[in-house]
């Protein structure tokens, strides 16, 4: 990594949630593994209905030949 700082403040941040969740249920950690899964399927959905509606705007494009103008 190329700050030393990075790779600390990561250290710290992953020590700090193993820290928290140590105290919550196994019962809830599986709620809130769920939940993130939900969350990410519905992102995905959304990204998806973005991407049909890119193609659907490119199939109305026409191609349409231009010839040169005689002069």
């Amino acid at each position: 990594m190329r700050y030393k700082w990075m790779e600390h403040l990561i250290d710290a941040w992953d020590a700090f949630i193993e820290e928290i969740f140590s105290f919550i249920p196994e019962e809830t950690k599986k709620h809130i593994k769920n939940a993130r899964k939900e969350i990410l399927l519905a992102l995905r959905s959304v990204i998806d209905k973005r991407i049909e509606e890119l193609e659907k705007d490119k199939k109305g494009i026409k191609k349409v030949k231009v010839e040169k103008a005689e002069s």
